[in-house]
């Protein structure tokens, strides 16, 4: 962690935080999503829904990614209201997407799925729209996290049951600009 922009303020005890996965490995794995998708909807149009605040790191590199596809990007920001260690919450939209979905390509953007109860609750919202057609792609998966039956339709890594920090992912609204993950080792 020699690295000024990848650093742990005072107040975390930085050697909790383990290097994860590192930035040229995030980066391919952004580049081949963005060839996929770029195959996948090939002179089409697409509309690209980023889940805030997490996906805006991710979203941003993978619209460079993808080629001759013309998109559009709009945004969404979930969160659980009530939420406890008992309950997990009731899902609420803060922030709605505005793009009209009606007949058109819509591609879901987060930057991990584990229990896929946002996940969920955000696709069933957006079919209310009428699109042509909806997926979803995500950085990061954690598929033995899931509560909801729901499956990403393309994923980039699949990882282990760990809080991550980095590359759009925060702790306590600290470490999205992180360009690696790092995860950390004793939970709080």
């Amino acid at each position: 962690m020699n690295d000024e922009k990848n650093k742990f303020p005072s107040s975390f005890v930085s050697n909790q935080f383990v290097n994860y996965i590192e930035a040229r490995e995030i980066k391919a794995t952004v580049e081949a999503l963005g060839n996929t998708i770029s195959q996948r909807y090939q002179g089409q149009d697409l509309v690209l829904i980023g889940v805030l605040k997490g996906s805006m790191v991710f979203l941003a590199d993978l619209i460079r990614e993808i080629k001759g596809v013309k998109i559009y990007v709009d945004f969404v920001k979930l969160q659980a209201v009530g939420r406890s260690k008992e309950n997990h919450g009731t899902i609420t939209i803060s922030k709605d997407f505005t793009t009209n979905l009606m007949d058109r390509n819509v591609l879901i953007v987060e930057e991990i799925v584990d229990t896929g109860r946002a996940l969920s609750f955000l696709q069933k919202r957006i079919m209310l729209s009428s699109p042509r057609s909806l997926e979803v792609v995500t950085l990061f998966d954690k598929p033995y996290k899931r509560t909801v039956n729901i499956q990403p339709d393309m994923t980039g890594k699949k990882i282990d049951d760990h809080f991550i920090v980095g590359y759009g992912l925060d702790l306590e609204d600290f470490g999205r600009n992180f360009e690696q993950l790092y995860y950390l080792k004793y939970p709080n």
